[in-house]
Order: structure tokens, then C-alpha cells, then sequence
């Protein structure tokens, strides 16, 4: 049997007997060559007697450090793609590991499909080809590496060099907008506009003129011709995010473009053609809004030409100290500081929070924590409810924590009252299954309250 050639060789480096096995099998199965080693001095000597195309790394070894053979590797071989093998206690340092040069880095138990996508994807970049902005490896960039997001992943790069009207389904804060442009970034329309438009945020009154414009004179107060954000998108990208807020006569009007092309501004007779690739998303199930009554089937089917899913932050969490960096390094430019990292401590409180605003919560907490912090961001920069806290909002006693120390009453109150509100907020919104007209009335309060409050806590 001839071999396959070295540029398919795969060193694994990793002390625990039985995954090397494992490893070794999964990889041979999937048409490479595997060579192992059990200590990173010994899967060093290999690099330099074996030529390996791809080394898989694990975090602890007995020797060094997962982190220490990078760095040799990195001196000595500096274009050999590293994939890193880690467990959730050393998230922290996969996140070092990348910005040491690591090519990827992958959270034990592995999926195994995902262990052979990402190794075919190194081993592809390291011999030469182009990585496009369609590939997975700047994909995950911004969106993480988790096996529920890579999945996510896999759709975009399938359907966005299409035409494909595609339907995001995902929970509020899960990153929606975040996907759509992605998805127009690696579409022929990237140089064209991407427009999005909440229609969860505009009253019914207003929202045709907001996607299709008005002539002037078409109501008081219309002194001049306005272009709607259909026309504003022609050539490029339409986002309709929180597409079931949507009254029924907009919806018909919405289901007449898609069928011919053209918009009819408001006050006007003239037909005005459009080329626009819708992406619409939703917090609730389309087909559930259908079934109430509230959406069109016949625009069901023109929006949903395929679906991607957008997995809660809960169900990614080894995407956390990935996107937490992201979110530190943006938020240090965007504040003018220069906060290092996160402690320990308070990367493990972000793993064990239940993330009920997902992302956008996330980013919302790193970016106040950046605000307060000096140098290292701790546990208690982080407005995160402790257990203690959580249970203090259907409970009218509320206790001092260790946080509250050296705090004022006034601050103490404030942050106890912000701790019950976001909690009633989450679970209203819970009960109204995302749908912010329904939480507001449940709440009693209005509209543009509860838009403002769940845009404030990160929900």
C-alpha cells in the first residue's frame, strides 16, 4: 500500500495513552497519516525529523506546558499550523495560545467530525491555498470555534454565494444582526449595501414609510422625497430583524416586492425596481406565528428559502473566553484604556453565568467591566447576580455580599434593584416568547420602556 505523502502527516502530541488512540484512529479513518507522541520533547525531535504538515497539541503535558512547546514550535517551525487540546479550566489559555500563534483550538470531549473539519482546514491553508473571507478559519474568527457554532458556520459558508432569502432563528442577543452581515460579507453583494432594520423598534404607523419612502407632499409634514430601506438596499442586503412584528397589510406589501421587484413609495404611482437579497430574522418559531395567525404563510415561503439556526450562548460556552477577549480588546479602543486581561476568577464566573441576553449580554458586561477596571478585570467589576442575588429577586430579603464591601447604600440599592429588574425583564420576556409588544404588556408599561431596558441590560 503506498503512503500517503508527508504533506498529510499529522504529529499528536498528548501524554493520555487512550486519546492518542482515539485520536490517532479518527484521523487515519479520515485518509491521514498519524505519528504520536506522549511528550512534547519527544513530539519536538519528531517536527524536526518528520516534517509533519499539522501538530495537534495538548494544554498539559508532562514536561511543559502546552504553551511552552507552541512557543518552541513557533521559533523554530513558525508556518506550522497548531492545533491546541484543551479543557474548560484552560479556555483562558487557548485564548493566550491563539495570539501565540496557535492556528485553532479545540475543547475537550471533541466532536469528531468537527476534529477532521478543522484539521482538513489547517492542513489546507498550510499548503498554500488562499483562505477566502468564505472560510471557516476567519469565520470563526469572529464567531467563535464551539461545535454549535461551527455548525452555524458550515450554513453560511453554504448558502451566502447564493441568492437565498435565509431566515435566522435564534434567541435575543444570540447575534442575528452579527450573522446577516456576515453572510452579505461573503456574498457577491458585499460591496453593495447592507441595511438592517429592527422591526420590533418602529410602530405599525410608520413602518411602510420606513421600508418603502415617500413622495413628498404624501402626508403633512412630507416637504421632500424620501428613499425607504428597500431602496436604500437595492444592489446589496436587506436585514428585517424581528420580521413577526410586522402588521399584516406591511406583510402583504413586503410579499408584492418580493413576488415583482419593484416598490411604489408612499404617495407615489411611479414603480421603482429593486435587486435586494432579503435576510429576515426572529426570536420566535415562524411556523408558531403562522399557526396564531399573526404571519403569512405565502411569506413564510419567500423568506425561507434556508435556515440557519443561531445556538444561545449557553450552548456554546467554549466560544466565552474567546469572544470575552474580543469584546475586551474592542471596548480598550473604543474607552481609550488598556485593561491586560480577565483574572481567573472572573472568566470562571463568566462560564458559570447562564447567559440569558447571550452575546449581547456578554459584550454588555465586558464593556462596563473595561469602564470600572484599572488593570486586570476581576469578579467583582463584573455585573454578573451571584446566586444569592438571583434568589433575592423572588425573595424580598436581600443579604450583603462580599461585592458590596466598600460600596455606598446608594450603590448597594442600585445594583440590588438592577439585579431584580433584569430578572423580571428576562422572565417576561420568557413568557411572552421573545415578543416585546406582549412583555410590555404583561409589565404594563410601554413600548419604547421595555425596548430601552432590554437594549440596557444586554437582554
Amino acid at each position: 500500500m503506498n503512503e500517503t505523502p508527508n504533506r498529510h502527516l499529522i504529529l499528536v502530541i498528548d501524554d493520555d495513552e487512550g486519546l492518542r488512540r482515539m485520536l490517532q484512529l479518527v484521523l487515519e479513518q479520515g485518509g491521514y497519516r498519524v505519528v504520536t507522541a506522549a511528550t512534547a520533547t519527544a513530539g519536538l525531535r519528531m517536527v524536526e525529523t518528520m516534517a509533519p504538515r499539522l501538530a495537534i497539541l495538548d494544554w498539559c503535558l508532562p514536561d511543559m506546558t502546552g504553551l511552552e512547546a507552541l512557543r518552541q514550535l513557533k521559533v523554530t517551525h513558525p508556518r506550522l499550523p497548531v492545533i491546541l487540546l484543551t479543557g474548560y479550566a484552560n479556555l483562558a489559555g487557548a485564548v493566550d495560545a491563539i495570539k501565540e500563534g496557535a492556528t485553532d483550538y479545540l475543547a475537550k470531549p471533541m466532536n469528531n467530525q468537527n476534529l477532521l473539519n478543522r484539521v482538513r482546514e489547517a492542513v489546507r491553508c498550510n499548503a498554500g491555498t488562499l483562505c477566502t473571507p468564505q472560510d471557516g478559519s476567519l469565520l470563526r474568527v469572529r464567531l467563535g470555534s464551539s461545535p454549535a457554532i461551527t455548525r452555524t458556520i458550515e450554513d453560511i459558508e453554504r448558502v451566502a454565494p447564493t441568492d437565498f432569502a435565509v431566515n435566522l432563528f435564534g434567541e435575543t442577543g444570540a447575534g442575528k444582526e452579527v450573522v446577516a452581515q456576515v453572510i452579505h460579507e461573503n456574498s457577491h453583494r458585499a460591496r453593495q449595501p447592507f441595511v438592517a432594520v429592527d422591526c420590533g423598534a418602529i410602530p405599525d404607523s410608520l413602518i411602510e414609510n420606513e421600508l418603502f419612502g415617500h413622495e413628498r407632499g404624501a402626508f403633512t409634514g412630507a416637504d421632500r422625497q424620501q428613499i425607504g430601506k428597500l431602496e436604500a438596499a437595492n444592489g446589496g442586503t436587506l436585514f428585517l430583524d424581528e420580521i413577526t412584528n410586522l402588521s399584516l397589510s406591511a406583510q402583504a406589501r413586503l410579499l408584492r416586492v418580493l413576488q415583482e421587484r419593484v416598490i411604489y413609495r408612499v404617495g407615489g404611482t411611479k414603480p421603482v425596481p429593486i435587486d435586494v437579497r432579503l435576510i429576515s430574522a426572529s426570536n420566535r418559531q415562524l411556523a408558531d406565528a403562522v399557526s396564531c395567525g399573526g404571519f403569512r404563510a405565502d411569506l413564510l415561503y419567500r423568506i425561507c428559502d434556508y435556515r440557519i439556526v443561531i445556538p444561545p450562548l449557553r450552548e456554546r460556552r467554549e466560544d466565552i473566553p474567546w469572544l470575552a477577549e474580543r469584546f475586551l480588546t474592542d471596548a480598550n479602543r473604543e474607552l481609550g484604556k488598556g485593561i491586560e486581561r480577565l483574572s481567573d476568577e472572573a472568566l470562571q464566573a463568566l462560564l458559570d453565568h447562564s447567559w440569558p441576553g447571550n452575546v449581547r449580554e456578554l459584550r454588555s458586561v465586558i464593556r462596563r467591566a473595561v469602564l470600572i477596571a484599572r488593570f486586570v478585570i476581576d469578579v467583582h467589576h463584573l455585573d454578573l447576580p451571584t446566586a444569592g442575588r438571583l434568589s433575592a429577586s423572588q425573595d424580598p430579603s436581600i443579604s450583603l455580599d462580599d461585592s458590596d464591601s466598600g460600596r455606598s447604600l446608594r450603590e448597594i440599592v442600585r445594583t440590588h434593584v438592577a439585579d431584580v429588574e433584569r430578572q423580571v425583564l428576562h422572565e417576561a420576556m420568557q413568557r411572552a416568547r421573545g415578543n416585546k409588544a406582549a412583555a410590555a404588556r404583561l409589565l404594563q408599561i410601554d413600548y419604547k420602556t421595555i425596548h430601552s431596558k432590554l437594549k440596557a441590560y444586554g437582554l
